[in-house]
């Protein structure tokens, strides 16, 4: 995925990952060979945001994101622009999503 074909939305972000989740059975969002760090697989721009979701981002980091979502609860960022939603601020294991 690549900035001119992106996400654009939280909505489709959360449509995504709910089909993924739906559709599969795989542990990590992407291809696990690829390596894990900082390899985005999916990119969404929210105005002048942009954020990536790596590829080994892990299928419980992704449940509690949308949970969370579920429940509205405000994206915050890290010192290293790590994204997490959970109430206390602090990240959610297994979920790669930063500030780009």
């Amino acid at each position: 995925m690549g900035w001119n074909n992106c996400l654009n939305s939280k909505e489709d972000l959360r449509l995504l990952l709910s089909g993924w989740l739906q559709l599969t059975n795989a542990e990590t969002i992407g291809d696990p060979s690829q390596g894990v760090g900082v390899n985005p697989l999916i990119k969404l721009r929210i105005g002048g945001r942009k954020y990536v979701l790596n590829q080994d981002t892990k299928r419980e980091g992704v449940k509690l994101f949308l949970e969370n979502e579920r429940n509205r609860n405000q994206w915050t960022l890290s010192e290293t622009n790590r994204v997490s939603n959970a109430l206390n601020g602090e990240h959610i294991a297994g979920l790669h999503m930063y500030k780009n």
